[in-house]
């Protein structure tokens, strides 16, 4: 969405608050009919603010809500990450504020742009948030939104758990949503929701009803594995069957997975639910299991869940080069 000339990526929603306005990726209708959990989700999961300078520089003006993890923006000229002085930037609880100018060799950035036909122009600003919930403030300085040709022609949608929202990639630009995107020359919209991903019949068709997007992949699984009580195999089963066949009835293409590999995970159960996965989302979607993946222990943090950085990287790898190859194959991309 668009406010105050600057694109809100990956916003659906700014919420008031005392703090300033609070950035929703998905309006507060279509969170309703969805869950609790992905209505109480507040995180800024691939949000950027996104921006040309018609006097060189501005100031933002946000604040964070503080998490465990660290709230740190990273800026983005283009497909260029900023420089040292305007490469990252920690925001505050307190209304903390952020001077971003041009960097001195932006015609070398306009250059290499052209010539390696990079998919964002470098006058574009990209305010990468961190995954913390985030609330806008204000700006001061002169914006203009960016132009149809200064960004990428297709985007890819990513749907899934706190693996996909880019947990413990230690930040937003080492998740494997923005690796891969990064590496397939599109845009992204992460809808990564941690502890959330739960695959309900509503959330299908709301990732089927948004028009935004050309391909897109979905995570399923590891945020029921341990609900027993709640997501039995036989309810598990019913829940991918009717996500599925949402996804499926929609013409464009989308890439799908079990869990990815994890420490301790090799029970009977989690065997069985990695099956009706590949069950549903073998014959209706582009599927590749998990462990095809990310399969190395040593990149799992110690929380024994969540890849590492290095998983993330293997993921985003893998994930992309099937990706593209499909894509390719197709004349998508």
């Amino acid at each position: 969405m668009d406010y105050q000339n600057i694109n809100f990526h990956n916003v659906e929603e700014l919420e008031p608050t005392e703090n300033g306005l609070l950035l929703r990726r998905v309006k507060a209708e279509t969170r309703a009919r969805i869950s609790t959990g992905v209505n109480e989700n507040r995180f800024a999961t691939g949000v950027e603010l996104r921006f040309t300078m018609p006097d060189g520089a501005v100031d933002l003006l946000l604040r964070a809500v503080p998490q465990a993890e660290s709230a740190t923006a990273h800026i983005y000229f283009g497909s260029f990450q900023g420089g040292w002085e305007y490469s990252s930037k920690n925001i505050g609880a307190d209304t903390t504020r952020i001077h971003i100018a041009y960097p001195a060799k932006l015609d070398t950035l306009r250059r290499l742009t052209a010539e390696k036909h990079l998919p964002f122009a470098p006058e574009v600003v990209r305010v990468v948030l961190p995954y913390v919930p985030v609330a806008f403030v204000g700006v001061e300085g002169r914006t203009a939104l960016p132009t149809a040709d200064q960004l990428p022609q297709k985007t890819y949608l990513a749907y899934g758990s706190s693996i996909t929202h880019g947990s413990l990639c230690l930040i937003q630009p080492d998740s494997y949503v923005f690796r891969t995107a990064q590496a397939l020359g599109v845009d992204y919209l992460n809808l990564g929701f941690a502890g959330n991903a739960l695959m309900e019949e509503e959330m299908a068709k709301y990732i089927v009803s948004r028009k935004d997007w050309d391909f897109a992949s979905v995570e399923m699984g590891i945020n029921t594995a341990e609900r027993v009580d709640e997501f039995p195999l036989d309810v598990f089963e019913e829940r991918i069957d009717r996500f599925t066949a949402v996804l499926a009835a929609d013409p464009r293409p989308i890439f799908a997975t079990s869990f990815f590999g994890y420490l301790d995970e090799d029970t009977d159960r989690t065997r069985k639910m990695r099956k009706i996965v590949r069950r549903y989302a073998g014959e209706r979607l582009i599927f590749t299991d998990g462990l095809q993946l990310f399969d190395n222990p040593l990149y799992v943090s110690a929380d024994g869940v969540h890849p590492d950085v290095r998983g993330q990287e293997q993921i985003a790898r893998r994930w992309g080069c099937v990706m593209r190859e499909t894509l390719q194959n197709r004349a998508a991309l």
